[in-house]
């Protein structure tokens, strides 16, 4: 055998000596030559080793009858049993499958409950024995029969698909298992306090949960997902927030939850820009008066040209929720520069989208405020490029947003110049900003009503005439009073209370804005610390009040400084624990405002009724209408709002609106608005009436 091989070898070079034309080429006849030569040596080597292998094979066949099998011991059998038990261990995530599976077996048990009474909630906890009845819809069987086929299927596939070994089917069923069960654990909570700790409690079992099992490295797939592909989850979440909220605010107005007080008086406000060019109201104060008096707020100029094109509320309400959620573009871009995967751009930008501090606030009315969080993060996105034209472009837009924006920037500017990024801007940002502060605050003080300090810092200051540098003064001369109003206040539920807003505002973070060694980063925190925690105004501390939207914004860009100054390991386990937080605390904060879309679905045609009368009003008349009518018909000049002490004028007056109803003063004002000679313009009775007054007809 071994020398036909040697002589085919001997004989493949001669084969391969062929005869060229004078081009140098192989002729075509000797090609076809040397290739069925080189065949057929091939083949008879093949032949030929097949035979002997064929005969080997009979050799041995024969000697293994001869042989006895071999038997293993009970030792042997146990070892091979468990090395297989180990090599299943080894290749899956068996504790991580097991829980997935339990989670998503108990979420799907709340959504077949939740279908039946759509405000159930996963564990009640105020109604006593409501959780005996919702137990004993859960059969322990069931989940055993659920669990082993899951746990089955998954094996299996595993097993006999190579393709999708490497999938992370035990990672993905965590993830999937802990959102499902955490966000039906706080679906549709409403804000009391003691709801806002079990929303906490279900946040900690999550991330711990996650950290203990989840390995990130086995999500191979994931990683595959094109850039392109994350780009185009993130913009339709942002979307279907944005939208969320949008729909979820103007149900609330169309069901007359929104007031005077903040929805009324900026739509009037804005009927003044896109007719006169002003910011005149009446119905803030009672007469006219710019609001610039009130707030120094050039940046509603805007939102202009959307007004113009859809002047309603409802506008408002809308390009507020667009304008919060958009500040997710800048943070994206920034996650890049921080070199950031495309994994974890994608989840820390989601963090702050699904954020609470900066969704929550879309709820109250509509404010100047949800500018902040775009303008800021692209003014740190600026910074971050060195793009200091586009840098100075956004410092003077956050400026124009309000006068205490001149705080953000400050600190902001104090960052650079202690952090060493940039020293020279940032000591010009600090200076200029100051003085702008400063100026603004004289002219307000001088020509308006002045900057609120007192009703804000009131707790700070000693003498209420002084200003803002009366706070200053009294944190630097008296810490430990500063830091006692901070938390301390003297009031044990206010306590409790800003204990609960703390911790909505950081746990989604995961406490990050703090963990760092970077002192000059702690200029981000400082605006928390000042405008929400040692304020003595009740809202400021109030996480779904606009008084967070500013201050959320500088948390989230210190959160993601600090977590990119972190091992490559601790990034990968922090940044997935921070979404699912975001998104949980979103769901625990944000889904009970499903009740305005209920309530509109439910009392449509009563709600419509309503406002058909109060768009019927003609827009060149004065009106005087209750605090929850007046946005529903403030795009007129002249609005004044109607209360029980608030006495109709025939003169001034041209038509008066408020809900029919029994109540004594309702019933006493009409009596009053019949001796004045009004009479009634249109009424749905027990719903709504409108006076209108005897001189109307006559201008």
């Amino acid at each position: 055998m071994s020398e036909k091989i040697n002589d085919s070898n001997k004989k493949e070079p001669e084969a391969e000596e062929l005869e060229k034309d004078s081009a140098g080429n192989v002729k075509d006849g000797e090609v076809q030559d040397n290739e069925t030569s080189v065949t057929e040596t091939d083949e008879a080597v093949t032949v030929s080793a097949v035979e002997e292998t064929a005969g080997e094979k009979s050799g041995n066949a024969d000697e293994a009858e001869t042989d006895t099998i071999p038997t293993k011991t009970f030792k042997e059998s146990v070892s091979d049993v468990t090395k297989l038990f180990a090599s299943f261990i080894a290749e899956n995530n068996v504790v991580a499958r097991l829980i997935g599976l339990f989670m998503l077996f108990s979420s799907g048990v709340f959504i077949s409950n939740y279908n039946k009474e759509n405000r159930l909630r996963f564990f009640d906890l105020h109604n006593g024995d409501v959780w005996k009845d919702y137990a004993s819809s859960v059969s322990i069987g069931k989940l055993a029969v659920f669990i082993i086929i899951g746990f089955a299927a998954v094996s299996l596939i595993k097993k006999f698909v190579p393709k999708v070994r490497k999938f992370g089917f035990d990672e993905f069923l965590l993830v999937a298992g802990c959102l499902s069960f955490g966000i039906c654990a706080v679906w549709r909570n409403d804000s009391n306090p003691l709801n806002g700790v079990f929303s906490f409690g279900i946040v900690l079992v999550v991330i711990i949960l996650l950290h203990w099992f989840l390995d990130t490295e086995r999500c191979i797939v994931v990683r595959r997902i094109p850039n392109i592909g994350f780009i185009a989850i993130l913009a339709a979440c942002a979307a279907g927030v944005a939208g969320y909220v949008a729909w979820t605010t103007i149900c609330k107005h169309r069901i007359f939850h929104t007031a005077v007080f903040d929805l009324g008086i900026f739509t009037q406000m804005y009927h003044s820009i896109v007719t006169h060019f002003t910011q005149v109201t009446t119905c803030e104060r009672g007469y006219d008066l710019s609001h610039f008096a009130v707030h120094f707020s050039p940046i509603y100029y805007v939102l202009a040209p959307v007004y113009f094109l859809f002047p309603s509320p409802e506008t408002l309400l809308a390009s507020q929720a667009v304008l919060a959620v958009s500040g997710f573009i800048p943070l994206y871009l920034i996650t890049r520069r921080y070199g950031f995967s495309n994994v974890l751009s994608f989840l820390f930008t989601l963090v702050y989208i699904f954020s609470v501090s900066v969704i929550s606030p879309c709820y109250y009315e509509f404010h100047e405020n949800a500018f902040l969080p775009p303008l800021l993060m692209w003014f740190f996105y600026a910074i971050e490029k060195e793009n200091k034209i586009l840098m100075y472009v956004f410092m003077v837009l956050v400026l124009m947003v309000k006068e205490d924006a001149a705080l953000y920037v400050m600190c902001i500017g104090l960052y650079l110049l202690f952090s060493g990024k940039n020293r020279k801007h940032g000591a010009i940002i600090f200076c200029a900003t100051a003085a702008v502060f400063v100026n603004v605050l004289a002219l307000m003080s001088k020509y308006g009503e002045g900057a609120m300090t007192n009703r804000t810092f009131g707790n700070l200051m000693r003498n209420y005439d002084s200003g803002f540098g009366e706070v200053i003064k009294t944190a630097i001369t008296n810490p430990m009073y500063f830091i006692n109003q901070c938390f301390l206040t003297g009031d044990e539920e206010k306590f409790y209370e800003k204990i609960v807003f703390f911790t909505f505002m950081l746990l989604p973070l995961l406490f990050t804005p703090f963990i760092t060694k970077k002192r000059s980063r702690l200029f981000l925190v400082v605006p928390f610390i000042v405008m929400n925690l040692a304020s003595g105004y009740p809202y400021a501390s109030k996480f779904d009040y606009q008084y967070v939207f500013g201050t959320a914004t500088c948390l989230i860009y210190a959160a993601l400084i600090n977590v990119a100054d972190m091992d490559r390991k601790a990034i990968k386990e922090i940044v997935p624990l921070m979404t699912a937080a975001s998104v949980i605390m979103f769901a625990a904060n944000d889904t009970n405002k499903l009740y305005y879309a209920d309530i509109y679905k439910d009392f449509k045609e009563n709600n419509d009724r309503k406002n058909a009368f109060c768009e019927a009003i003609p827009e060149d008349a004065s009106l005087l209408a209750t605090p929850f009518l007046i946005p529903h018909c403030a795009n007129r000049d002249k609005l004044y709002v109607l209360d029980e002490g608030s006495a109709p004028n025939p003169d001034t007056t041209d038509f008066v609106i408020f809900e029919d109803g029994t109540d004594e003063w309702k019933q006493n004002k009409r009596a009053l608005l019949e001796s004045e000679g009004y009479t009634i313009y249109n009424e749905a009775e027990g719903l709504i009436v409108i006076y209108v007054s005897p001189d109307y007809k006559n201008k």
